[in-house]
C-alpha cells in the first residue's frame, strides 16, 4: 500500500499510546486493568502537553478496568483525543481461542459505544507480533466481523543492537493488506517498554522491583534502578534520529508508547514535550497524527473478498 502524505507534509508520525496497566509491571504478571490513579493523571497531563502543540493523542485501551478508568477516558475524548480497542484483557490477536477474541472485541466495542458514545475503528494488537496476522485467516475474519478495517499489530522485534536497523523499520514494515481485505498498519522501532525494561537493563533489579513494588505508585524523585544511567537521554536521542530519518525519506512512522512506562521512566513528563518541540522546529512540515489519520492516508486497499 502507498502512503499519501497531505500536501506540504514531509513526513507523518502516527504516535499512539497503549493505555493499560502493563502486566510486566505487576508482581503476578497479570493485566488486571487497574490503572493507577497517578497514571491516569499522568495520561491527562500528556494530553495537556499535546494540546499546547495542537496535537491529538491516540490511546488504545484495555477495557477490563473500564469502570475505574471511565472518568479518565471520558475526559480524553471530551478534550478531542482518540481512544480505540486494545481488547478486554490484553489478549493477543494471534490467539488460538478465536471465540474468546470475538467476545473480547465485542465487549470492548460495546462499552465504548454504550458508555462513552464512541465507536472504535482501529484495533491494536497487544504485544505486537513479528509476522502480524499472516496466516491467521480466522482471526482476521473475527476482527473484520467486529467492525475493524484497520489493525496495528505487526512489529519487528529483532536487531535492537543495530540502531540503523531500528531506524529503518518504517521502510521495511510499510502498511499492507491481508487476503481478507483487513489492512495492517505496523508499528515500528523501539517501544518504551522494550527500550527501558528489556534492552540493556539489569534484569535482576527489574524483577526484584516488580515482585516487591510493582503496581504501586512511585515518588516524584524515584528513579528506576534497572535501566542504564543515561537511558532517558538516549531515548530522546533515538527519537530525534528517528524523526530525522522519517523526514529525510518522506515516511509514515508509527511509534508506540505507554503512559505507564513513561510514568515510571519519565516521571517529570519531559519526553513528549521534547519530541513535539523537535518536530515543531524541523525545517520541513512534520505531522504528528493519530493511527486513524494514518489509515486515511493509505491508498490501494482491497475490499474484503
Amino acid at each position: 500500500m502507498r502512503v499519501m502524505l497531505p500536501e506540504g507534509v514531509k513526513c507523518a508520525i502516527a504516535l499512539s499510546y497503549d493505555l493499560e496497566m502493563c502486566a510486566g509491571y505487576q508482581p503476578d504478571l497479570i493485566n488486571h486493568g487497574r490503572i493507577l490513579p497517578e497514571v491516569q493523571e499522568y495520561t491527562l497531563d500528556l494530553c495537556r502537553v499535546a494540546e499546547e502543540y495542537g496535537v491529538r493523542l491516540h490511546f488504545f485501551y484495555v477495557s477490563n478496568g473500564f469502570e475505574q478508568t471511565f472518568n479518565c477516558l471520558k475526559e480524553i475524548l471530551d478534550r478531542g483525543h482518540v481512544v480505540d480497542n486494545h481488547t478486554y484483557s490484553h489478549l493477543p490477536l494471534v490467539t488460538e481461542d478465536v471465540g474468546k477474541l470475538d467476545e473480547e472485541l465485542a465487549l470492548t466495542n460495546r462499552l465504548f459505544e454504550e458508555r462513552l458514545g464512541w465507536k472504535s475503528t482501529v484495533l491494536r494488537g497487544p504485544g505486537g507480533y513479528q509476522n502480524g496476522l499472516d496466516g491467521k485467516l480466522e482471526n482476521q475474519q473475527v476482527i473484520l466481523k467486529n467492525g475493524f478495517k484497520w489493525v496495528s499489530c505487526r512489529v519487528d522485534g529483532t536487531g535492537w543492537e543495530d540502531r540503523d536497523h531500528v531506524l529503518r523499520a518504517p521502510e521495511r514494515d510499510a502498511p499492507y493488506v491481508y487476503p481478507t481485505g483487513l489492512v495492517e498498519i505496523p508499528f515500528q522501532g523501539f517501544t518504551d517498554r522494550a527500550f527501558f525494561d528489556m534492552f540493556r537493563v539489569d534484569a535482576d533489579k527489574y524483577h526484584a522491583w516488580r515482585k516487591r513494588d510493582g503496581g504501586k505508585p512511585v515518588a516524584r524523585d524515584w528513579k528506576a534502578p534497572w535501566p542504564a544511567p543515561n537511558a532517558l537521554e538516549d531515548w530522546m536521542a533515538y527519537h530525534r534520529q528517528a524523526i530525522d530519518h522519517a523526514c529525510e525519506r518522506g515516511l509514515l512512522w508509527v511509534p508506540v508508547w505507554h503512559p505507564t512506562s513513561h510514568y515510571l521512566h519519565d516521571r517529570d513528563n519531559v519526553v513528549l514535550r521534547h519530541f513535539l518541540e523537535y518536530c515543531h522546529t524541523r525545517p520541513e512540515k512534520v505531522w504528528v497524527c493519530t493511527v486513524r489519520d494514518a489509515a486515511a492516508m493509505l491508498a490501494g486497499a482491497r475490499s474484503s473478498s
